[in-house]
């Protein structure tokens, strides 16, 4: 199997930190740019998997659908309830806004001068004010909801996107997962 990303992505570390759980042999591609995924994913982003089924080679596009094959392949489940499945669907929405507004910054747009961003940025802080409220666990294991969150707390930290101080919960529960070994061996770091 195969992993295409770059270390410095939420949506990849989550990957790579379900590989490290899983126990499961994989290569990780970590130089993935624009031009590979173009030219190798359909969905020209990442990250995306390569897998061999019944000799053919397959390829899940989505983080969301490669985390779920990793916990099948490895006989756990991903995502237990429907409350799980919305909140990891929030986060993905957080984290999408988030990367969008980050990559739109880089060519000279963002929540000042174009009012859909200003939505955008709005979004990400409601969202985290409706997970500031939640009691977090303080010792693992650590269900993909957490771990989905923690990746992008820890990419906004890394960023300094914004501030997380007016959110003490989610600081508190980024100190705890920030202790955890696989979370830690997929800490971004500047190149």
């Amino acid at each position: 199997m195969k992993l295409y990303g770059n270390k410095l992505s939420p949506f990849v570390r989550h990957c790579r930190i379900a590989f490290l759980e899983s126990g499961l042999d994989f290569e990780f591609i970590e130089d993935t740019d624009y031009q590979m995924s173009k030219r190798l994913s359909p969905t020209q982003r990442i990250p995306f998997l390569e897998y061999a089924l019944d000799g053919q080679v397959k390829m899940l596009t989505d983080s969301t659908s490669i985390i779920r094959f990793i916990r099948e392949r490895s006989g756990c489940s991903f995502l237990a309830t429907v409350d799980e499945l919305n909140d990891y669907c929030a986060i993905n929405t957080l984290n999408d806004a988030q990367v969008n507004l980050f990559l739109l910054k880089k060519e000279g747009l963002g929540p000042e001068n174009v009012k859909y961003l200003q939505r955008q940025q709005d979004r990400i802080q409601t969202g985290l004010q409706e997970f500031e409220q939640r009691q977090w666990p303080t010792q693992p294991p650590w269900n993909d909801v957490i771990l989905r969150l923690a990746c992008f707390l820890d990419w906004v930290r890394f960023r300094k996107h914004f501030s997380l101080e007016p959110f003490p919960q989610l600081q508190d529960l980024l100190v705890h997962v920030d202790q955890y070994g696989p979370f830690q061996e997929t800490a971004p770091i500047e190149p």
